[in-house]
């Protein structure tokens, strides 16, 4: 609760002062308390108007800083007293900056000799307004007890920034939106959400603008929505893309519709051409549509012939299986992983996806570099012998990888290169490794996945013959291989230890394995080190050993 004191001894701040306009780092300074034998003006506490607390999380480069800079200037436009501080978050999208605001609700004019005390730190469940720049900082809010349903306006993007424990999770990682969205409206007293990164991408501006303008809309504040657009103003940098941004938000916190016009269908790329889907179910067309461009853009049409064949295989299988009646998983699913085995990411893809026209494009719109602007782009590559071996011959990449682990320096060999793809000779060294797709087919790398490929398919055939569950679980098992490197290591290992002790004894013993082969999957991901897969193999081996020991004959 603030404190409402009289004291003669100091002079009323001037709120239009040097403090009222700076940076965010620049604070309102804190009016020093009353000296001991001050009087209170306020009887009672009905008569202290509490202070409103407005609280502010925003990511690297969003503009937090100066969200917070433009809010308190209208505030102190609107004639009230504001202060702000911030809390510094930490990198890689592991946490998010805070800016904490509160301002008097009583005008300046009306203070009279009075002075108020603001606080530097937020308390739960004493936040008047909550404003988020992404979805799961919101709920982050909600979780914390900042956002409580008898007092907070709940502002926020509903579009995402995966967070760092989110990426490097060993399966799909991603928090539940679903779950993010029903918290923030059920627990909050009034929440405005909706895609704000879009919006400013409408805009061409940065999503601060968009969250001012639905705070403004929102109406959470006693301010005129002339004190916000005032504040940009001020602000004297991006003003006319400010103003787009903040006024797309305005609009749509007042209720009406600012959706973008709905982004056209990406267009497919040069030899790729639509996938003969008519004899393929519905249900399967999406993915089988998306996989066979996937493999026609990876390689050529052929390949993209060669996916089909043998989904169309997958799907004759289904069929006798009566695959209608569970909603074709074992196609869809098939399809889906065979798809990612047959377009693993090699040192030939990745310099192919960096020099296409439209990876530059999006490069120059994500930093909104201006057509008079030049754009350096550095590509951070960090090859290892496998990725050397990988273009060579299968039988020079055998030779190679022989050497090397003779000397145990297998994968101690790696180089780190900073190439610039944005220089001539930049970009005609990653266009020639691209232009490796024609010798890709007698790589050495193409052979080994060639054979893991073929090698978990048949498995998926021979299962969904024992029994269909069992064929969808070994279809998911595909996408234990996976990334680069080490991770990519790991996971054969484990793909491999999987099939060898599971999926292959029980496709030998004609029975079906779906519930061992889930729990070994799910094990897999569970941690990088394998503990737990190598749990429960360990139990899975122990059981199989007991099963063949000779019943005891009775005496």
């Amino acid at each position: 609760m603030p404190l409402l004191l009289q004291s003669g001894d100091h002079p009323e701040p001037d709120p239009h002062g040097p403090d009222s306009g700076g940076r965010a780092r620049r604070r309102d300074r804190l009016l020093p308390l009353a000296p001991r034998n001050a009087r209170v003006i306020a009887r009672s506490t009905d008569d202290i108007p509490r202070n409103r607390a407005i609280l502010v999380a925003a990511l690297g480069g969003e503009g937090g800083g100066v969200l917070a800079d433009w809010i308190a200037t209208a505030i102190r436009r609107a004639g009230l007293l504001c202060q702000t501080t911030s809390i510094p978050g930490v990198a890689q999208r592991t946490g998010a900056t805070t800016y904490y605001l509160e301002y008097c609700e009583i005008p300046i004019d009306e203070l009279g000799d009075r002075r108020v005390v603001f606080a530097l730190t937020p308390v739960p469940g004493d936040v008047d307004v909550m404003v988020a720049s992404e979805l799961v900082e919101a709920a982050r809010a909600v979780q914390n007890g900042y956002v409580t349903a008898d007092r907070t306006t709940l502002i926020a993007s509903s579009h995402r920034v995966y967070a760092t424990s989110e990426k490097i999770a060993m399966e799909d990682g991603r928090f539940d939106p679903a779950r993010a969205l029903k918290a923030a409206h059920d627990l909050s007293h009034r929440a405005v959400i909706f895609d704000m990164e879009r919006a400013a991408e409408e805009a061409g501006t940065v999503i601060n603008a968009v969250l001012l303008g639905a705070l403004a809309g929102s109406r959470a504040l006693p301010i005129d929505p002339a004190h916000f657009e005032a504040a940009i103003e001020a602000g004297g940098k991006g003003v006319a893309a400010s103003k787009r941004g903040f006024m797309l938000g305005l609009a749509a916190a007042r209720g009406e519709a600012i959706g973008a016009a709905a982004a056209p269908a990406e267009p497919l790329r040069p030899g790729t051409g639509a996938a003969p889907l008519a004899g393929f179910p519905v249900e399967t067309r999406f993915v089988i549509g998306h996989g066979h461009a996937r493999a026609c853009d990876y390689q050529d049409a052929a390949y993209g012939e060669t996916y089909l064949e043998r989904v169309r295989d997958l799907l004759a299988l289904d069929r006798a299986l009566n695959g209608a009646t569970r909603g074709w998983r074992l196609t869809i699913e098939g399809a889906r992983n065979l798809a990612l085995r047959m377009t693993y990411e090699d040192v030939i893809r990745v310099a192919d996806l960096k020099t296409r026209a439209e990876r530059f494009a999006t490069v120059r719109a994500e930093t909104r570099a201006q057509a008079d602007q030049l754009l350096h782009v550095t590509e951070y590559l960090k090859p290892g012998l496998e990725e050397v071996c990988a273009v060579l011959p299968p039988r020079l990449g055998d030779r190679l990888l022989a050497w090397a682990r003779r000397r145990g320096i297998e994968h101690r060999l790696h180089v780190g290169l900073h190439v610039r793809s944005d220089t001539v000779s930049g970009f005609l060294l990653m266009r020639l490794l691209a232009r490796m797709r024609r010798l890709r087919r007698g790589s050495w790398r193409f052979a080994q996945e060639s054979a893991l490929t073929a090698r978990w398919y048949e498995a998926v055939l021979a299962a969904a013959r024992i029994d269909y569950d069992f064929g969808v679980a070994v279809a998911d098992a595909a996408t234990l291989v996976k990334g680069y490197s080490g991770t990519y290591r790991r996971g054969l290992r484990n793909f491999d230890l999987l099939f060898d002790e599971v999926v292959k004894p029980a496709i030998a013993a004609g029975r079906s394995a779906a519930p061992e082969v889930a729990e070994a999957r799910r094990a897999a991901v569970a941690d990088p080190d394998s503990d737990a897969l190598d749990a429960v193999i360990a139990r899975h081996r122990a059981e199989r050993d007991t099963a063949r020991l000779p019943h005891a004959m009775p005496a």
